[in-house]
């Protein structure tokens, strides 16, 4: 998953915990999720190069 939207619940339970309005979560955890996601495909593309 590289980018987590406001349909999915882990949005809503960061959103709430974090006690931050439906706006303020959808920017922020839309952005760190999706950077997140791509951190995780260029770390298995770097694993597949040496292992492979």
């Amino acid at each position: 998953m590289t980018v987590s939207h406001a349909n999915d619940s882990y949005f809503w339970v960061v959103t709430n915990f974090s006690k931050m309005s439906p706006e303020q979560g959808y920017k922020t955890q839309t952005m760190l999720t999706f950077i997140m996601g791509i951190v995780g495909m260029a770390t298995v593309w770097v694993a597949s190069l040496i292992l492979l």
